[in-house]
């Protein structure tokens, strides 16, 4: 895959723990210098662990957003004005022309 389409994929699709854990990378030819393994699956560990926090981070916030947002709703069933009411709504025709 071509790292321009490669870069526009990941933003389509946010990085997960799976994609990282099952990545693999090849061995350098003999002869030439390479990464040493143990340093790079090391990082990758840490990478799924970031993103394993990351994303239960994330779905408690989403949790607590939603919560929020049923409570707004259910104090604003309750306590704002109904549309087509006006705050003042008790006041009788006098008054509101005063």
């Amino acid at each position: 895959m071509a790292v321009g389409v490669f870069r526009a994929a990941s933003r389509l699709v946010p990085l997960g723990p799976e994609q990282v854990r099952r990545l693999r990378f090849r061995r350098t030819r003999f002869g030439r210098r390479g990464l040493a393994e143990e340093h790079v699956y090391a990082f990758l560990r840490r990478v799924v662990d970031e993103l394993v926090a990351r994303n239960a981070v994330e779905a408690s916030l989403r949790e607590e957003n939603a919560r929020l947002k049923n409570a707004l709703r259910d104090w604003q069933a309750q306590f704002a004005p109904k549309p087509g009411h006006s705050a003042d709504s008790s006041w009788t025709g006098a008054q509101r022309r005063s």
